[in-house]
Formats: structure tokens, sequence, C-alpha cells
């Protein structure tokens, strides 16, 4: 009886490791993007009026078309995101995003600068089959990472953060 309870507890601290060991995103995972935009500035002057909207809505674009879907694998998942703004890869314990688009992009040229307060930048990943990620580090004070549920991430970029050519920053994933 005493060999039974032995490889019973056996079995539970590996199995505990096993899982304490388990990645926060996983390869070959499907994972969708999908972008919003609030500004504190009133919509005459081009904001959202604090209301957060669907990236499609600020570009006169139909619902969905910038909500794409990849496969997390090694290399960047959604390169050139946004009509050639961000470079964005997801690795294991990782997400990072680099601005890709350069100074003289048509999209783009007139929007750079430093976000001001009351603008969010959001990023929202599904995750197909849930994700182990309890928590992220961005490298930039600006940027943060909130845990929607199992299967949601939401990468929001805020006040202070520098949004010009060459701007990046990575979140590492706990």
């Amino acid at each position: 009886m005493k060999r039974i309870y032995f490889w019973a507890g056996a079995i539970a601290v590996v199995l505990s490791l096993l899982t304490s060991c388990q990645s926060p995103l996983s390869l070959e995972t499907n994972v969708s993007v999908r972008n919003t935009l609030q500004t504190a500035a009133d919509p005459s002057a081009g904001g959202t009026g604090g209301a957060e909207l669907p990236i499609e809505t600020i570009f006169g674009a139909p619902a969905g078309t910038y909500e794409l879907t990849s496969t997390i694998e090694e290399g960047i998942e959604f390169d050139n995101y946004l009509e050639g703004l961000y470079d964005i890869d997801l690795s294991k314990k990782e997400i990072s995003f680099e601005l890709v688009a350069d100074a003289d992009n048509d999209i783009y040229k007139n929007f750079y600068r430093t976000l001001e307060a009351g603008t969010f930048d959001r990023y929202y990943f599904t995750f197909a089959d849930g994700h182990n990620v309890s928590e992220g580090n961005s490298s930039n004070s600006s940027v943060s990472l909130q845990v929607i549920s199992e299967k949601e991430l939401v990468v929001v970029i805020g006040e202070g953060f520098s949004f010009n050519p060459g701007s990046s920053f990575t979140i590492e994933l706990d």
C-alpha cells in the first residue's frame, strides 16, 4: 500500500512540474489580431471623442477588414499589419511590435508623434486553443498587456509612446 501512495505522489509531482513548465504561448496555435483606437480628441478634430472604435471605422473600411489570423511559428506572424504599420511577432514567451512604416508613408506620416493622454491603441489577440499567459512585462512603460480571458490578450499602447518609424517594444510573457 505504501508503494501505491509513493507512486501516486511521484506522479502528482511530475504532472505538477510539467504543467508549471508550459510556455505562455504554444507554437502551431492559431491566433487572430484586431485593432481599435481611442482618442480624447473630438471627432471634428479627427479623434474618436473618447470612444473605442474598430480601426476599420477610422479607415473607412468594411468591418473585419483588418482582423487577420495566423499560426504561431518561428518568424513574424503579422508582417506589415495595418497597411504596413507594424511587424508583429509572437513566440512562446514574447510578443514583439516594430513600427516598420517609413517617415514618408502616405497613410501614417501625418500621425507620427508621442501619444497624448487619452489615446489608446489596442491590439486584441484571440487564441483558438487558449493560452497560458498570466501576465506580461513590457520593455516600454507606455505599453501594457491585459489578460482578458483564457483565449484573449490585449496589448495597450498609450500615453507617452513614441509613435514614430523604428519604434519597437517587446512584452515578455509569464
